[in-house]
């Protein structure tokens, strides 16, 4: 019996995807198996490797990248937020900050004290 399912994301910024990784602490890694439960794999472009005994598949969706697991033991929510959002939310500020140093904009990331990211940019100003 199989327990993975797929949760949309659509990440499109490998790059920005991988410092999402290193920021909570994960390495993601290209062209690989993804484990789940009772030994089974699926092959995927991208997989984030996770400390257990599951991992996360990131699977092309033809336009971007979804997250594919198996969330059965609670493991991969604890590594990357239910339904991936801690995921989602450190790759959407590291896309951000990449775009806006792009721009040539001073941008700073922060935690909060319940796990969020603040981003502060000055807009208009040139760092």
């Amino acid at each position: 019996m199989s327990h993975w399912v797929e949760k949309k994301a659509n990440f499109k910024d490998i790059d920005a995807l991988k410092e999402a990784c290193t920021m909570l602490g994960l390495q993601l890694i290209q062209n690989a198996k993804a484990r789940g439960w009772s030994s089974n794999t699926i092959q995927a472009d991208y997989v984030i490797k996770l400390n257990g005994s599951y991992d996360v598949a990131l699977i092309n969706n033809g336009d971007g990248y979804d997250i594919s697991a198996d969330w059965y033991d609670g493991s991969v929510a604890r590594a990357i937020g239910k339904e991936g959002n801690n995921l989602k939310q450190a790759y959407t500020a590291a896309a951000t900050v990449k775009v806006a140093r792009a721009q040539g904009h001073p941008v700073e990331m922060q935690r909060v004290e319940n796990g969020d990211i603040r981003l502060v940019l000055k807009v208009g100003a040139r760092g």
